[in-house]
């Protein structure tokens, strides 16, 4: 530990990360660091007791905004959250403001300089931000880069850089790895076989937990709480039963389908896991987050002008999909659902443009010389993507492209974007927290602690910076 250690940290951790994230605050060189959980039992401080008592009183008195949360922030939570956009309007706005009382008492007590958590994914973590923000206190999303073997910081899916061009020969070295054709995230598996009895067994699994957990929510007398509300199957976008036909679906000669158009008139379209943080809190258009319509109205103006639509669902996603979504987009002309087994990269490598909201297939895209149509995002470079900025450009996507112009230096675009995420990305083990002792902590976990820590001081300092310069402007 740094010996002249100042400020105080909160780290908010969720399910099976209370020991690393521990160990990574212990770790910052900050002077104190404090864990805050919504978890039974968790944390060095538990705001499920908080909770569930003002839960209770403004659920009763039918309560949508308090001195925390105005009624426009409750409904914009409610909105981007994918467990309270199915709860009701009521009870949406009881959890969202009991969880803002709750986290309010934890700030006065713990007064922390910085807020460090994973990306924000649903509204437990988005109202802790917001409260913090109105507190001055920023809240940092630790997740993994696009770059292998590197962390990086955000805020609301918006990268936080360091000024300053990268390595000239560290941007080439990540070209190189990023622009091979056999690229793909580190969190993507390998070969499977998507068949019908996979999906139910991770269907028959994954309603088992949820029985369980109802099970847990009761015995503990917390049905509110969103580790165990998050499993249950009357949200809205857990898969049935019949989506299993959802391989019946395939079309095993999608090759053949694209002979009778030019590379340029296809267009990918890769799904993405959904629900998710990328696109429920990285978008800030919140037309642009219903996130199955506007697929569909995209695949509409692609289909109207004449454009063969390739339809490629993550591999994470089998078993978690819903048929309706599937069926709608094939419903359209032109429109071919790729097999799960097929390498997204190797229909990219067949297309001349691709969608995606916020995927690692648009940065993929571009960095190949594609047209890759995206929101503006963690990877985007001005110049290098089509940006989608609101609901109403869907119609016009098919000219946006048309007016697009072709890339004619790839290496340069290529640079451009490795830049952006060097400037962002620190060398660290993110993923060790998977089987995390506290007993024997990994070395990684130890070393990731201390970057982490060196990198917020940084940024904190940069924002106090931005926030004189602000002043002085006044």
């Amino acid at each position: 530990m740094i010996n002249n250690a100042s400020g105080t940290v909160l780290i908010y951790s969720i399910h099976r990360t209370e020991h690393w994230f521990r160990h990574l605050g212990q770790n910052m060189g900050f002077a104190q660091s404090h864990v805050v959980s919504c978890l039974p039992g968790e944390g060095d401080y538990n705001v499920v007791a908080d909770f569930k008592r003002h839960q209770t009183a403004f659920y009763s008195n039918d309560i949508r905004e308090s001195e925390l949360l105005s009624a426009d922030e409750v409904r914009e939570i409610t909105a981007r959250c994918r467990v309270l956009r199915f709860m009701g309007p009521r009870r949406a706005a009881a959890m969202a403001l009991a969880m803002a009382e709750a986290f309010n008492s934890v700030l006065d007590q713990t007064r922390p300089d910085v807020i460090v958590s994973f990306p924000i994914d649903r509204y437990v973590s988005d109202v802790l931000a917001i409260l913090g923000e109105k507190r001055g206190i920023s809240f940092y999303e630790l997740t993994v880069s696009a770059l292998p073997g590197m962390s990086m910081l955000m805020k609301k899916g918006v990268l936080c850089t360091h000024e300053g061009m990268p390595d000239p020969d560290r941007i080439t070295r990540f070209v190189n790895e990023l622009a091979a054709p056999l690229f793909k995230p580190s969190y993507v598996q390998g070969v499977a076989n998507f068949t019908q009895f996979r999906f139910l067994k991770v269907f028959a699994y994954f309603r088992l937990r949820g029985f369980v957990f109802w099970l847990i929510s009761l015995w503990k007398g917390d049905r509110l709480n969103l580790h165990y509300l998050d499993a249950q199957k009357f949200l809205g976008h857990k898969p049935r039963l019949s989506d299993r036909n959802v391989t019946k679906l395939v079309d095993y000669q999608w090759r053949e389908k694209l002979d009778a158009f030019d590379r340029s008139k296809r267009v990918l379209f890769g799904l993405q896991l959904f629900p998710e943080a990328s696109i429920d809190y990285w978008i800030h258009d919140l037309e642009l987050i219903e996130h199955e319509d506007l697929l569909v109205e995209a695949a509409e103006a692609f289909s109207k002008d004449g454009y063969c639509i390739l339809v490629k669902d993550h591999p994470l996603q089998f078993g978690f999909r819903q048929l309706g979504l599937i069926r709608r987009l094939l419903s359209l002309p032109n429109v071919v659902f790729v097999p799960y087994e097929v390498s997204g990269m190797e229909v990219l490598s067949l297309c001349g443009v691709n969608f995606t909201c916020t995927g690692t297939l648009g940065l993929q895209a571009a960095m190949a010389g594609i047209k890759s149509i995206t929101t503006r995002n963690y990877y985007t470079t001005e110049g290098d993507f089509i940006l989608l900025e609101s609901r109403a450009d869907v119609p016009r996507l098919p000219q946006m492209v048309k007016d697009f112009p072709e890339v004619d230096d790839i290496e340069a675009r290529q640079r451009r974007i490795i830049a952006k995420q060097l400037q962002s990305s620190f060398e660290s083990d993110f993923f060790s927290f998977q089987g995390f002792d506290p007993q024997k902590p990994a070395l990684g976990a130890t070393e990731l602690g201390r970057l982490l820590g060196d990198e917020l001081r940084q940024f904190m300092a940069a924002d106090h910076q931005h926030g004189l310069k602000q002043l002085d402007a006044v």
